[in-house]
């Protein structure tokens, strides 16, 4: 790691972006990697109750290609949870030469019918399970005309076909498998995959990945020694989640790392069984997710777990300590991504991790900090820039913060303008958060700078109002979030908080708590608002436009 001007963190930028690899094709890459250790355990999928192998993931995955690609589309649609099913259906995509599509099946019919229309999506493959399930409660839900359900699709391959691609899988080198299937070589800054963002703040975008963006963050992870050889990751993150995708598709395929899926995070018991019968090392969720697991497991149900990492949105420290009093054998990291990176962009590690579980291409000797996110992947520059100017502001500074490297995306499909507000003409990514980078090339996340008020003239951070309620009225043992802030237009100071709670609130009391706690007058909410629950959507995250359209309901 090095500072430019004061103000840049460089993480070998130019040495990482100038590696050919980055410019593999994500089948190529993937049929090489699963033909090597054929007969390795690859997948415990717990909710089918099955295991796989790498051979024949890799066999079962070439026979789908072939009727992928009589598809007619550029594009495919895909809506399969986490699990065998869905790590098949992706891979087989790209052998097919074509991209994948994955599908939030747990948003409303109206978000969803816009990301199928912008992605020109005509063709879905998912479960018929899932399709009655969400139809149930979403029966406008656009499945398009073409819908092939995955039980169907397994059932009609050839098992004679699958038993020669298991033979040639078990007996041939990668490179030959590749020219005897026709696996497509070209990678680099084509399009590989479309991931829609959470939609937290409006209408869902369509970020484009390439196959560049793909392999190098699954090339990063692979480095800082937290994955590697003996790690078993606990894969319950959905794949229209680009972390679930790029981890449990990619750096799984790609690194010979095990995995055991649970179809959804949700399924609190179903995880705690998984995680302890398949002896999952790694986990990463949300903390919304993680206070369910903290409240309801045992410290002998995680008997292999070594390490949590929370992201998405921030955790506070108080649960963190609260966790690894339980847990005591399981560390509690924060990381930091977002889809338009691809999405990884930093993560604390061990301070004493070994040396050689990280490659040669992350030298520096990061640890962890309380509070920040960890140092900035390898390859990577950050900096943080004026809200308002766009001016690089210096080192321990705050401001908005922006990254540059391999993986960030190719912008938003047919959405230019936004493209000119995200992405600068030399390649820097403007997050949207609000950050301060220290001197070590720590960074701490600040918060979104669309969850700030500007109240007579000051930023007052959403952020940190919940956890100062959540703090004085003791709420850090729910498993859902109970209270939320957002903001209403008021004439006298421009905005006014708004407290959205699940629980009757004493006002005149919390007022005091707060102050006592030395919380600014500005920082205390002006309007209550009951509600039923607090907008979740189904990553974990807030949905803050709902929670905007609640407080803007407030006479």
């Amino acid at each position: 790691m090095k500072v430019i001007d004061d103000s840049i963190i460089d993480s070998g930028y130019d040495n990482f972006n100038r590696m050919r690899e980055l410019d593999q094709n994500l089948a190529e890459a993937s049929v090489k990697a699963l033909s090597k250790n054929t007969f390795r355990k690859h997948i415990f999928d717990y909710s089918l109750n099955k295991r796989m192998d790498r051979g024949t993931l890799l066999a079962v995955a070439l026979a789908i290609k072939d009727f992928i690609a009589s598809i007619p589309d550029e594009r495919i649609g895909i809506a399969l949870p986490s699990g065998i099913p869905g790590v098949l259906v992706n891979l087989a995509v790209q052998m097919a030469g074509k991209v994948s599509v994955n599908l939030n099946f747990t948003m409303g019919s109206d978000a969803a019918k816009a990301c199928i229309r912008r992605a020109k999506v005509n063709t879905v493959i998912g479960a018929e399970k899932i399709r009655q399930r969400v139809n149930s409660h979403s029966p406008d839900y656009p499945w398009t005309d073409n819908f092939i359900d995955i039980a169907t699709l397994l059932k009609g391959l050839s098992k004679a076909k699958i038993i020669r691609n298991l033979a040639a899988v078990r007996l041939l080198p990668g490179w030959l498998i590749c020219r005897l299937y026709g696996i497509p070589s070209e990678g680099g800054n084509r399009e590989a995959s479309i991931i829609f963002t959470s939609g937290s703040e409006g209408e869902p975008k369509a970020a484009i990945l390439t196959h560049r963006n793909l392999v190098a963050n699954s090339v990063q992870m692979s480095q800082i020694g937290v994955i590697h050889d003996g790690t078993v990751i606990h894969a319950n993150l959905p794949l229209f989640h680009s972390f679930g995708q790029t981890i449990q598709v990619w750096v799984t395929s790609l690194f010979g790392v095990k995995q055991v899926a649970v179809q959804s995070p949700l399924e609190i018991q179903a995880n705690i069984d998984a995680a302890r019968e398949g002896e999952s090392t790694l986990m990463i969720s949300t903390p919304t997710f993680l206070r369910s697991y903290y409240k309801k497991a045992k410290p002998t149900d995680f008997p292999s777990m070594k390490l949590v990492i929370g992201g998405a949105e921030k955790t506070p420290d108080a649960f963190i300590d609260m966790w690894e009093q339980k847990f005591k054998h399981i560390r509690y990291f924060e990381g930091y991504g977002l889809t338009e990176a691809s999405p990884v962009v930093g993560v604390n590690l061990f301070d004493n991790i070994s040396s050689n579980l990280r490659g040669p291409l992350y030298p520096q000797p990061s640890g962890c900090k309380r509070g920040s996110i960890g140092e900035v992947f390898c390859g990577m520059q950050v900096k943080v820039v004026d809200p308002s100017t766009k001016q690089t502001k210096k080192i321990g500074e705050r401001g908005i913060l922006c990254l540059r490297g391999a993986t960030v995306f190719g912008g938003y499909l047919d959405m230019p303008e936004a493209n000119k507000e995200r992405l600068s003409p030399d390649g820097w990514l403007n997050t949207g958060d609000l950050a301060i980078i220290d001197e070590q090339g720590y960074i701490f996340i600040k918060g979104r700078l669309s969850r700030f008020s500007k109240i007579g003239g000051e930023m007052v951070p959403h952020m940190g109002v919940e956890e100062a309620i959540i703090q004085a009225l003791g709420l850090q043992d729910s498993e859902l979030p109970l209270v939320a802030i957002g903001s209403k237009m008021d004439e006298a100071k421009g905005e006014a908080l708004v407290l959205l709670s699940t629980i009757d609130i004493d006002m005149p009391q919390l007022r005091r708590l707060l102050t006592e706690a030395g919380l600014p007058n500005l920082w205390i909410p002006k309007h209550v608002l009951r509600v039923e629950e607090i907008p979740i959507l189904g990553s974990g995250k807030l949905d803050l436009g709902k929670i905007r359209k609640l407080c803007s309901s407030i006479e």
